[in-house]
């Protein structure tokens, strides 16, 4: 597993291209090795994780009528329902880079990805963070995951953007993948699982 001053150093690389900072490649392993090891990244966002997953419990709690159950399961759901969001877009971009014409590029998006979830994870977090710590803070907090979400897409795109060549079109395509069929699959799995309050 990558220690904290690899993941900075790779976070470096991540940060110099979101500015479109094309020495930013070097900082990334961008080896088959490297490829391999930026998925250690979901490891790195568990404790990020851990912190939305008990905001939400606690919001499913109060929607519910008393003594629904949620525990441990109930985290395993939620843990399942986020990787299934991480994996699903990337199995989606290896599907469509011999269509689409980035093959060669892949294995850049997914590292660089996969490094750069780090922070949004983080980021995310804070709202619910936010809502743990101050329940009254709701309203703010809801605004706040908005603009993370918004900033998220955004730097998502100028990284995509960079790996891809500094084509708008593919990264603007890319950029939908990586945010839209999570969304749709999110919702649905917390429907099936039932994390959602009735």
């Amino acid at each position: 597993m990558p220690g904290l001053d690899e993941v900075l150093h790779y976070l470096t690389g991540v940060f110099l291209l979101v500015r479109q900072k094309q020495d930013g490649f070097g900082w990334l392993d961008l080896t088959l090795r490297g490829l391999t090891r930026s998925f250690w990244a979901i490891v790195w966002c568990l404790p990020a994780f851990a912190v939305i997953w008990a905001s939400w419990r606690l919001y499913y709690l109060g929607s519910m009528p008393a003594g629904t159950p949620a525990g441990v399961a109930f985290f395993v759901k939620l843990l399942v329902i986020d990787l299934a969001g991480w994996l699903l877009p990337l199995v989606l971009l290896a599907a469509g880079a011999r269509p689409l014409g980035y093959g060669k590029q892949l294995g850049v998006v997914v590292t660089a990805s996969n490094w750069i979830a780090v922070p949004f994870a983080y980021a995310a977090a804070v709202p619910f963070a936010l809502t743990l710590l101050l329940p009254e803070s709701a309203p703010f907090a809801g605004l706040l995951l908005y603009a993370v979400f918004g900033a998220s897409v955004v730097l998502q795109f100028r990284l995509v953007w960079m790996c891809v060549g500094k084509q708008t079109l593919l990264a603007a395509a890319i950029t939908a993948i990586f945010v839209l069929p999570p969304m749709i699959a999110g919702q649905e799995l917390q429907r099936i699982l039932g994390t959602l309050p009735a």
